[in-house]
């Protein structure tokens, strides 16, 4: 079968869209101060994590720190509700933007995985510390169609 990652053409489509999205979240007045207050290589980073999440190599846990980097990046952060639907609506946006597959089986599958992990996110970043931070930490699992 298929991974997501073959289906949208692999790294550098996920390099395009993940570069789109962080381009145009930074202009969102809702979102974007939490996006330039980021790391310079967030793109790089979010492309690694989409590879990754779709079937593609593991860099993002291999080489970037995995599930504590990704716990990290949003502790404290303090996400609202809105802010969290904006971030799924210009993921999704981007996606549109640079022409990732648009059939229904994986536009249907890459949202929910989208709303899936901005909800995770958001309940981290309500939260300055959390036991998950201890050893061992959990794989980050791979989206399925």
């Amino acid at each position: 079968m298929t991974t997501m990652y073959e289906h949208v053409g692999g790294e550098q489509a996920l390099l395009r869209f993940a570069e789109h999205f962080h381009t145009s979240i930074q202009q969102d007045p809702l979102v974007g101060p939490l996006f330039l207050a980021g790391s310079p290589d967030h793109a790089e980073h979010l492309a690694a994590f989409f590879c990754e999440m779709l079937g593609g190599p593991s860099r993002y846990s291999d080489e970037l720190g995995g599930f504590l980097s990704l716990m990290k990046a949003h502790l404290g952060m303090r996400i609202t509700e809105e802010q969290s639907e904006r971030f799924v609506q210009r993921m999704l946006a981007s996606a549109d933007a640079v022409g990732l597959p648009n059939d229904e089986r994986f536009r249907t599958a890459f949202a929910a995985q989208i709303e899936k992990a901005a909800g995770f996110t958001r309940k981290v970043s309500l939260e300055d510390d959390s036991p998950m931070l201890d050893a061992p930490h959990p794989e980050l699992g791979r989206w399925k169609w």
